[in-house]
């Protein structure tokens, strides 16, 4: 995005959706939506709360998601949102200076593409955090494991253990 009429606009409708607070901070004053973020539409386009902080500070569209550096719940003041390059860079930067000892990755992951660091500085690897997340059939006892599952009512399920009443007939 670049600097002029749009980023003004987009600043004035990000202003006019939030209100300053006595400490310093600014929350959403617009309504939130069920994840408890703010979003609004500037011009066809979807921006949450956070997107357009960092958009009017920057100038910049920005990279990976888009989070408080403050402890204020809700907080969207433009000088307090930073994208993910940025906090990975400042944790980075917090382990060098703390002078935090890492051990060397467990994996087989290009750590200088996979490694992140967490919000006190410890260092884990991305692609590894990832997959421990994938869906994978919950059924029996050890679980089965199938890694293509769906979500039932009786929960993650491969094609081979969904229930009963949902297999095609």
């Amino acid at each position: 995005m670049t600097a002029g009429p749009t980023l003004e606009g987009l600043a004035k409708a990000f202003a006019a959706r939030t209100r300053p607070t006595e400490d310093g901070h600014r929350m959403w004053a617009a309504g939130v939506n069920s994840h408890g973020v703010g979003r609004f539409q500037y011009k066809g386009t979807q921006y949450t709360a956070h997107q357009a902080a960092y958009i009017v500070r920057t100038g910049n569209q920005p990279v990976g998601q888009t989070r408080p550096s403050c402890e204020a719940p809700g907080c969207c003041e433009p000088a307090h949102v930073d994208d993910q390059p940025t906090r990975q860079r400042d944790r980075a930067a917090l382990a060098s200076i703390t002078g935090m000892q890492h051990r060397p990755p467990s994996c087989d992951h290009d750590q200088d593409v996979h490694g992140r660091h967490r919000a006190d500085g410890r260092r884990y690897c991305h692609a590894c955090n990832n997959r421990a997340k994938k869906r994978r059939c919950a059924h029996g006892n050890p679980q089965c494991p199938a890694e293509t599952a769906r979500l039932y009512p009786c929960g993650y399920r491969c094609d081979e253990h969904q229930p009963a009443r949902t297999r095609p007939y």
